[in-house]
């Protein structure tokens, strides 16, 4: 049973991959009963609702929790790097 598991984990984010409107590699699925966890990184929005989408055409029948978080909403960068404390 878990050799099927990573089998058809691995199948789904082989399908992540090489969908021409991903390609998404930074993604990572974790199967737990009928239950597929979905992390990593996406682009934006729509990415990450094309994710969704994606892993439930290959996982029929599971529940997908698509906890992937966009970089759209990552903060701005400051506007002068951190003071490190190493000397100049």
């Amino acid at each position: 049973m878990t050799d099927d598991l990573g089998a058809l984990t691995e199948e789904t984010r082989r399908a992540l991959a090489d969908d021409p409107r991903l390609g998404q590699l930074d993604v990572s699925i974790t199967l737990r009963g009928r239950r597929a966890l979905v992390t990593g990184h996406v682009v934006t929005r729509d990415r990450q609702e094309l994710v969704a989408a994606v892993v439930a055409e290959h996982l029929p029948g599971y529940e997908i929790d698509n906890a992937t978080t966009t970089l759209e909403n990552l903060p701005e960068p400051p506007e002068r790097p951190e003071d490190v404390g190493v000397p100049q």
